[in-house]
């Protein structure tokens, strides 16, 4: 196998391997006219060994008749059906306009669910790929662009494991219920848009953080300490961290002036009370979600550079705020909360990831290695999962009573909603499935509004809030 960039390729000849499985190329027909939002998808279709996509005026038969566009009923009944039957889009779970999904959805404040179906020559229609995207009530159309951004690849990943299997994926498709009128939908819209709007001239929102003891190896949900930022910054993305004797949380700190994030850490003291923050790491790009581990005597941290477009380790020297690059893990690409745990022999990395134009909440990609340090591996089920109700690394994953858990942020319908526990059912170089088993939102705290980070050391938990402040304060 060939290694570019830390990140497992395929070579040409396990190509070749998986070109003797197909009898032909797989060939594709294209619907007209192709909507914009299809480009890349179309693109990447083309860079597939073993697909061919047809011309307009070619005469072969093709195997796959796919459509990007609306009316797939009037389109199928038009361009008839390929050997593998024809493939269109469905929008929460329907025949309509992606639009008018999206804001049905909102208004039961609801994700948005895009799959992708094949209609077959006997009438049969069947599910070959679902996901469920985040969208938020008061921006509809940029929802609904980010959703197509991420959806212009399903018919790529489809193809891909038909080209490995010769089989069809199968999915019992998860229903949703969105009936309501266009009118509610509408009201709805524009309820959301009129209260985001007053919220924020009046309050500004703020991450602040809660910690407590971990006691009989569960979680002990009685704060001992709540870390208070101030008016000026918030806190968040919380990762305790035992050294030496003494107990530290790692935070993001963002001061509201320049609204850039930092790397701060703040140290817990047995009486309940906290040190002020110290600066841990800056940088010209936003820096968040210090996930910190110990390997080889040493302490390690991953934060999350996206703006970069990489993913960093880095070594500490010297704790808390002397820290050296150990490391580029990957590069290149859109990665968010890159989080590593080392579990039946073998290093695994979980981190959410996006084409561009699509939502970095939404999909799970997981990444196997030797050691912490790479080279990696791509999962060859990426994205693992694709539905951002409970996808997005939330904190350190743990092991307990033998079963591996995984926080995962709920961004459905808001960005850091709700904390999600999943419970690991099967992770191995293969294959990768959880069940979501618990959830830790703003009924916890009454003054939580949402959660997005659930992290614990040996002895520590700590956990991220959202509350609202106001942004003026009147003369006493």
């Amino acid at each position: 196998m060939a290694v570019a960039c830390g990140v497992k390729i395929k070579d040409s000849a396990e190509t070749e391997i998986l070109m003797a499985i197909i009898p032909h190329k797989v060939i594709i027909r294209l619907t007209e006219p192709q909507p914009n939002w299809a480009q890349a998808g179309v693109a990447a279709i083309n860079n597939l060994r073993g697909v061919e996509v047809l011309v307009a005026t070619s005469q072969l038969t093709p195997d796959v008749i796919l459509h990007y566009g609306d009316n797939p009923v009037e389109a199928c009944q038009q361009y008839g059906y390929g050997r593998l039957g024809f493939w269109f889009f469905r929008f929460a779970g329907r025949d309509i306009d992606v639009l008018k999904a999206a804001r049905h959805s909102a208004a039961k404040n609801l994700p948005l669910e895009v799959s992708l179906w094949v209609r077959f020559v006997d009438g049969r229609c069947q599910c070959l790929y679902q996901s469920f995207g985040f969208h938020e009530p008061f921006v509809v159309k940029r929802g609904v662009a980010t959703n197509l951004a991420k959806a212009a690849y399903f018919p790529v990943r489809v193809l891909t494991t038909y080209c490995k299997t010769t089989l069809l994926p199968a999915i019992t498709p998860e229903i949703m219920m969105i009936e309501s009128s266009a009118c509610h939908a509408r009201f709805a819209e524009a309820k959301a848009i009129a209260q985001k709007i007053v919220r924020k001239i009046i309050y500004k929102e703020q991450w602040f953080v809660v910690a407590g003891l971990s006691k009989d190896e569960c979680l002990d949900m009685h704060a001992q300490w709540v870390l208070d930022p101030g008016s000026g910054c918030f806190w968040a993305d919380p990762f305790p961290v035992e050294h030496d004797g003494r107990c530290w949380v790692m935070v993001e700190e963002l001061p509201y002036a320049s609204g850039r994030g930092h790397l701060a850490a703040i140290e817990l003291f047995n009486d309940g009370t906290y040190s002020a923050s110290q600066p841990v790491m800056s940088g010209d790009q936003h820096l968040s979600y210090p996930f910190v581990f110990s390997w080889h005597n040493a302490l390690y941290m991953l934060p999350e550079s996206s703006a970069a477009r990489n993913v960093v380790l880095w070594k500490c020297l010297q704790f808390p705020d002397r820290w050296e690059q150990a490391a580029v893990l990957l590069t290149d690409l859109r990665a968010v909360d890159a989080t590593l745990i080392e579990y039946q022999d073998m290093w695994w990395m979980f981190v959410a990831m996006a084409h561009e134009g699509a939502c970095v909440h939404d999909e799970l990609h997981v990444y196997f290695a030797d050691s912490p340090l790479g080279p990696w591996q791509a999962h060859p089920e990426n994205p693992v999962k694709s539905d951002a109700r409970n996808a997005r690394p939330a904190g350190n994953l743990y092991i307990e009573n033998g079963i591996l858990y995984r926080p995962a942020q709920d961004c459905a319908t808001e960005y850091g909603k709700a904390t999600v526990l999943n419970r690991v059912d099967c992770l191995d170089k293969q294959h990768f499935s959880e069940t979501p088993i618990a959830r830790l939102d703003s009924q916890w705290r009454k003054d939580f509004l949402r959660t997005h980070t659930l992290s614990r050391s040996e002895n520590i938990w700590a956990v991220d809030g959202l509350r609202l402040i106001p942004r003026w304060r009147l003369p006493s």
